[in-house]
Order: C-alpha cells, then structure tokens, then sequence
C-alpha cells in the first residue's frame, strides 16, 4: 500500500498463532539465501528511487524545472504508475516463476534509471520515471507473496522483520551511498571516455546506478524456485490443510467483497495521512536545499543518518509496543498503533515552520521516521494473513492500486501549493505543513471508524 513501507513486526497473537506442528518447522538455508537476494533487490530499488530526490536541485536547475513539475514527477510518474502497474504484475506473479518476474522489473527500473541520465527536456525525464516505477511496481507484490511461502509460519515474523528493517535500512543506504557515489563520480571524471567526461555529475550518476542491476538481475535468477502455499501446505493432513483447500477456491473478487469495509478503511485511513507524509520524504531534502544550499553529498548523509537512527527507534518502539498494548487491546491493537504513529507523525511536521538551519530539518526527519517506522512495522503480517495464498500477491497489488489517488495527489498538491505561495516568506514548508496536518487528521478519523471490521477479519485469518 502507498504510504506503508513493506515492514514487519510481532502480529497480534490471535492472528497469527503457530500451530504446535509449525513450531518444529525451520526454513532451509535457501529460504534465508533468496531472503537475502529480495533485501539486495529492493536496497538496490530504494537507491534509485532516492537518488533523485539528492539530485532534484542539479536537475531541476539543468532543465529548468518548476516545483508544479517537480510534484508531477514524483507523484505522477513514480506513484502512479508504480500503481498502475501493480496490479498486472501481481497477476503475473501469482500465475508464472516470481523468480523470473522479479528479473525483468529489476532490468526494466536499471533500464530507466540509466534513461534519465539522457534525459535532456522534462519529458524525457517523466517517461524514465514511469519506467522506473512499473519497473519498482513489482518488488511489493512479489516479495510478500514469496516470503510467506519460503519461510514457516514460526519464522515468518523474524523473515518479514529481517526484510522490512532491512528495506528501511535499504532506504537510508540509498541516501549515504547517493551521495557517495556522486562525489565518487566527479572523482572518476578524468577517467572515463572523453565523451562522457563533460556531463553533468547527476547523469553520470543515473549511469553508474543503472550497471548495477545486471548482477542483481542474475541474482533473482538464481533463487531457488518455491512452490505455491511454500512450508504451510507442504505436509498433507495438517490441522490448516483443509481450510487451505477451502481458501483455494475463493476468488480475489468474492475475497474483497467479503472483506471491502476493512480493505476500504485501510487504503482511505492511510492513503489521507499518506498524502502529507508522503511529501515529507519528498519536499523535505528540497526545501532543506533550496533553502540552505546543502550539496548532494550533504544531503544524503544528514538523510541517511536521520532515517537510521530514526528506523532503529522506530522498530524498537513498535516491537515494544506491540508487545505491551496487544495483550490487553487484543487484534484492534495493531491498527490503532499504526493510527496514532501516523497521526503523531502529521503533528510534529508542524516544527518544520521553526527550524532554522540544515540540520534542523535532518534531526525533524529523524523524529518523524520513528513513529512512521513504529506504525508501519506491524502492516505486512497482518496483510500476507489476510489473504490466501493463491490470492497473496494479487490483493497486496489491489490495495496498492486503490491507494494510487492519495499518492499522486500529495506530491502534486505540494508542488502547486509552493507555486501559488512563491510571495509568502518559506511558502514551500507552509505547504508541507498544511498539506499533512489535513491529511493526518482526516486519515486518523478513517482508521479508527475500520477497527470493527478489521478486527473481525483478523479473527476470521486465525488458523484453524
């Protein structure tokens, strides 16, 4: 889902029990190797996914750009088309070898990342981004169809947690080696061809990140193939045998229609608040450069500091609290922690309006990380259970897609906000601020009207 990082944490314990045969199940080595090639995977996805927003400034002052396009940019063509494309990939991925789905995306986003680097007018750079994001469209969907199958249910929470910390991880690596590899870049000027050796730092850049997915690509490859339903349908005969083959036979239609009023609450309740803290990740790394002058380098070692120390808090305090609130709020738990990090998150983005220097806005980044990172470790649990496994990837890939309206609009509204307060002393963070209290406040309304019905649907996922 857009505005929910792909994260994992203790499940409520009613949801997600392990039967006593489960328990004496252990994953084999190649599980914990194909986990470790979708972490390489979606690390690699996440650097190029934030190298642009390192690079915004060079670029935006190259091509002459407009934060009206710069919205566009980010929410249309990444958002929404990483949206759009969930849906057909999370088809093809429940139907055909993942392994070799996940290769393509994986060349597909290398190919457009090195497309930007040609870019030489917007509209060339739009279309990269839209390859960029179908190409990114897939790493959602694929992985938490795979883990579930590769991993029992023992040792799916310790798989998805190793997998969404490392994601995090993956999104703070993204903003250090950033800006590493564009200062590393400038180094290695004199020795590239003389044809390239007059190009702007940032095209080179999008070059050097693009070669990086021919290793990874053969890396996918080189997963071994799991089979649908994985350790949980391996053994015949097992107390959740006959309820698999039940769930075998519901259809994604007769699934969503049965369960629409938590499916609908989810996307609207964190789509709204999406709408704002989307465009923190966006607009804050802009406003602290256009304000500053922070250099790429700069910016991606205050971003990346921020968002790891922010992601250990964050996990730690998701843990903890999950640990402390679920015995006693049973499985309306999860959802209300997710509810009020976001909503606490949507506040503090008020401190925005008062902080005066560059590494203000990177300590205000780490503050906001911990309560999103504490929320949202405790989503794709709930979700894989939520769904059966022949119909996993594809209603991960619906709720993506029904999320797409709230993360087009929050980098877009930023963006034409910024435009029409271009007179008004720090209009852009005027914009941020506003855009996301409304968001937040209206999206904490929603989740809290889903708790019933929620609640009811984990009940409903508790194995037999």
């Amino acid at each position: 889902m857009s505005g929910l990082p792909p994260f994992a944490a203790p499940m409520p314990l009613d949801a997600a029990a392990p039967t006593a045969l489960e328990t004496t199940r252990r994953a084999p080595t190649s599980a914990w190797y194909a986990l470790a090639v979708l972490i390489i995977a979606t690390v690699l996805g996440s650097i190029d996914k934030v190298i642009l927003t390192l690079l915004t400034e060079p670029i935006r002052q190259t091509l002459s750009l407009s934060d009206t396009q710069l919205g566009l940019l980010q929410g249309a063509g990444i958002v929404l088309f990483t949206g759009i494309a969930t849906l057909p990939l999370g088809w093809l991925s429940d139907r055909y070898d993942r392994r070799v789905v996940l290769a393509a995306c994986v060349v597909l986003w290398s190919a457009a990342t090195a497309m930007r680097g040609t870019a030489m007018d917007y509209g060339v750079l739009f279309v990269a981004s839209v390859g960029l994001g179908v190409g990114e469209a897939g790493l959602t969907p694929i992985t938490n169809s795979m883990i579930p199958d590769l991993f029992p249910r023992a040792q799916r929470v310790l798989a998805n947690a190793v997998f969404a910390l490392s994601a995090i991880f993956g999104s703070a690596l993204g903003a250090l080696l950033g800006g590493t590899i564009v200062h590393l870049t400038n180094d290695l000027r004199p020795w590239l061809p003389v044809s390239m050796q007059q190009l702007e730092a940032w095209r080179l850049t999008f070059f050097v990140l693009a070669c990086a997915g021919i290793p990874v690509t053969f890396l996918v490859l080189s997963i071994r193939r799991t089979p649908r339903g994985g350790v949980q349908e391996a053994k015949p005969g097992t107390p959740a045998a006959p309820s698999a083959g039940a769930a075998a036979t519901t259809t994604l239609r007769q699934h969503l229609r049965l369960h629409w009023r938590t499916f609908a609450g989810l996307v609207v309740g964190v789509g709204l608040t999406g709408v704002g803290l989307s465009s923190l990740g966006t607009w804050l790394p802009i406003v602290t450069a256009r304000t500053y002058g922070v250099t790429p380098v700069q910016m991606g070692q205050g971003m990346g500091l921020a968002f790891l120390c922010g992601t250990v808090a964050g996990g730690l305090l998701g843990v903890l609290s999950m640990r402390y609130v679920q015995p006693r709020m049973g499985p309306a738990a999860a959802l209300r922690l997710i509810m009020l990090g976001n909503l606490s998150a949507a506040l503090m983005s008020t401190l925005l309006l008062f902080t005066s220097s560059a590494n203000h806005n990177f300590m205000l980044l780490g503050l906001l990380v911990v309560p999103l990172i504490g929320s949202a470790v405790l989503l794709p649990n709930v979700l894989q259970d939520a769904a059966p496994p022949h119909l996993r990837a594809r209603t991960i890939a619906m709720l993506t897609m029904a999320s797409l309206p709230f993360g087009v609009v929050g980098p877009l509204v930023v963006g034409m906000l910024s435009d029409a307060l271009k007179s008004v002393p720090n209009g852009l963070a005027v914009s941020i601020v506003a855009t996301t209290l409304v968001g937040g406040s209206l999206g904490a309304m929603v989740l809290r009207a889903t708790e019933g019905p929620f609640v009811r649907l984990m009940r409903e996922a508790k194995p037999n």
